[in-house]
Order: C-alpha cells, then structure tokens, then sequence
C-alpha cells in the first residue's frame, strides 16, 4: 500500500461524511439551514445520530461545511471557464465566469438560497461572508492591476454579491431557465458598475 492510498477505515468515515452532507445539502434545499434537524439529516443519510457527532459538532458546523463545499464548486467552475478564455481578453474572462457561476446557480438555487438566508453562531451568513471575503481580494487585485476603477474593494464586493445573489435567487423562483440571459444582464451590470 502506497503512503498516499487511504485506509478502508478511513474511505469509509470519508464516504459517510460525505453522505451527510449531501444529505444537509438536500435538506437545507427544502426546508432552509434554520428549519433543518441533525435527525432529518442522519435520517436522510441513513446513518445514527452519533455517527454525526463523530464528522460535525453541530448544525453550524455541517452548514459551514456544506457552504464551503459550495463555495468551492462554484470558485473551481469560474476559474476553469475563465482558464478557458482568452488571458488578454478581461471582459471575456469576467464574463465566463460569470455564466460558469450561473449553471452553477441554476443547479444548486435552492440550496443558494437557503445557505445565503442562514445565519451561523457568528451572526452573520457564512457563505456571504466567506464569499465577499474572497471577492473582495480579487477585485483589490483587478482594481490593482488598472482593470477596474479603484474604489473600496470590500464595498464593491458587497455590491456585486448583492447583485448576483439577489438576482440569481429571482431568478430561480421566477421558474425562468435561460441562466445565459441572467449571465449576461450580470456581466453588463457588474463591468459596467465597477469600470
């Protein structure tokens, strides 16, 4: 066995956490992280509820992990549309970004919606903190670079997840599905807000 290959013991406790979360996944999508039991969730994933105490600490601590999850899916999705444009072209990378973070959105609205609504032990939403955080270094860097005009880059970063978020969860529940439509009335509202 090589150094890197993970014991069956370990695949195991790797799989069952991963069950519980997509299983919070699921449930949060329905009835929203407040809403949300530990028990509908060990039921959902078919496991006991001590099992959970062994992955998570409590319901903040699964919400956080599933929004860091989330976050990462819809960074990594982002980053690969925008690896796939062309590194001359600023606008045609903001803007396959920005339809890779809306088939994203369109894929996981409910779950979105629900994790942006939440409030943790902190008092503030993970998944909008953690995001305007990471938005906020990115366009410090664009701003930087002379890409973007410079102003303060934590409000503009406010400003944009507002945008994108209250836009994408309109979206979702108009039951409206051209997500390139809202991609690119997102693209002219953001490049045109902050060039």
């Amino acid at each position: 066995m090589t150094a890197t290959a993970l014991s069956r013991s370990d695949r195991r406790k790797a799989e069952t956490r991963r069950r519980l979360m997509e299983a919070a996944a699921d449930v949060y999508a329905r009835v929203g992280v407040e809403g949300a039991t530990i028990g509908a969730i060990t039921q959902a994933a078919d496991v006991g509820l001590g099992t959970f105490y062994l992955h998570f600490d409590d319901k903040d601590d699964i919400a956080s992990a599933v929004a860091g999850d989330l976050l990462a899916r819809i960074g990594l999705a982002a980053r690969e549309a925008a690896a796939h444009a062309d590194p001359d072209d600023a606008l045609g990378m903001h803007r396959a970004a920005t339809r890779a973070v809306c088939h994203v959105a369109a894929d996981e609205a409910r779950l979105l919606h629900a994790l942006y609504r939440w409030h943790g032990r902190a008092g503030g939403s993970g998944l909008r903190e953690t995001f305007v955080a990471n938005l906020a270094v990115a366009l410090d860097r664009a701003m930087a670079s002379g890409r973007l005009r410079r102003q303060d880059p934590v409000l503009a970063a406010h400003a944009v997840l507002g945008l994108y978020a209250e836009s994408i969860l309109f979206w979702a529940s108009s039951g409206n599905d051209d997500w390139d439509a809202l991609a690119e009335f997102l693209e002219r509202a953001s490049v045109g807000a902050l060039s």
